[in-house]
């Protein structure tokens, strides 16, 4: 008998779903995918930022309506920004088990505060959340392979979506470190452009040549990443979760220069892999962690979508292993 499972995500903006998906499914299940808020466009982002309530209101109601009495052997939450306690209850009713993961932080995505201990099981990519909310801690993955026909042709690559310091922080990069062979592609929604201009106008002028409002297909990015001596991840500062930048890096052999402290922590990089540089670090700091990177290779290792998957299935309740 076919397994069923439910991933309910914002499918619109992240990767997790779509390769969480897929291996589901070729371990058995018939996957359906829902969106995490409802509805699921301009009105519904705005209303998780401003709005939370009425959005968790409307998101039942779409559940409810998309769902029906339909039931799953299990459904998946992939962040849930707009899920609440009743969403909560009602997808227990409709499931088997109920297993919720954040891939962002509880400062930046509050909404599992209150309906993580109602679901069967729950996790978090965030070190400082999964301290503080006794919570399991579940490292992201990769989902790309290297081409064995890529040589190396540059110092840096840099794939960022444009939010918080990011262009400062790259900009401080690339002004400490002279004459750095570089590709950059910097994505930002269209509807997001004005804002950068607006608040940013002398950072986003300086890379306007690089900024772009459709992301870079994944294989591109991946061929433009392994390309690369170095390439460069910033974590968000509402953040101390490891980036799929991370482990994307890892897996293609290419050092990673991040203001992540968590991931020399994690002790899922070797030491000679990365680099650390902070926001507003000092020049002679960069190019000393930056002489440590270029020139080397690290050894590949992948963190699979599997091992991902395994991992959240295995989550026991209240974050105890099992």
């Amino acid at each position: 008998m076919t397994r069923t499972c439910l991933i309910i995500a914002p499918l619109a903006f992240h990767a997790v779903h779509a390769a969480a998906a897929t291996e589901l499914r070729t371990r058995g299940y018939q996957v359906d995918l829902l969106n995490d808020e409802y509805p699921a466009n301009l009105f519904g982002k705005a209303l998780g930022r401003f709005g939370l309530a009425p959005l968790r209101r409307l998101t039942l109601r779409g559940l409810q309506k998309r769902l029906g009495q339909r039931r799953f052997d299990l459904v998946l939450i992939f962040k849930g920004r707009g899920i609440g306690p009743a969403a909560a209850a009602y997808l227990k009713s409709r499931a088997d088990r109920v297993i919720g993961y954040n891939f962002d932080s509880f400062r930046l995505n509050p909404s599992p505060l209150d309906w993580h201990d109602l679901v069967d099981a729950f996790a978090t990519f965030d070190p400082a959340d999964a301290r503080a909310d006794d919570l399991a801690l579940i490292p992201l993955f990769s989902a790309a392979h290297p081409d064995p026909d890529i040589p190396p042709a540059y110092d840096l690559s840099v794939l960022f979506r444009v939010h918080s310091q990011r262009l400062a922080y790259l900009a401080q990069v690339l002004d400490a470190v002279p004459g750095l062979t570089s590709r950059l592609y910097l994505y930002t929604p269209l509807i997001l452009l004005p804002f950068h201009l607006a608040f940013s106008p002398r950072l986003t002028l300086r890379f306007w040549p690089h900024i772009h409002t459709r992301p870079l297909p994944h294989t591109q990015a991946m061929q433009w990443m392994q390309a690369s001596a170095v390439t460069l991840d910033y974590a968000h500062p509402g953040q101390s979760g490891l980036t799929i930048r991370c482990f994307e890096a890892q897996s293609l052999g290419v050092a990673l220069l991040t203001n992540n402290p968590e991931l020399a922590r994690s002790g899922l990089f070797a030491p000679q892999s990365h680099g650390f540089f902070p926001l507003n670090g000092t020049a002679a700091q960069l190019k000393i962690e930056f002489a440590k990177l270029v020139g080397k290779r690290p050894q590949r290792r992948l963190r699979s979508v599997a091992e991902f998957v395994d991992d959240v299935l295995a989550v026991a309740p209240k974050g105890r292993s099992n």
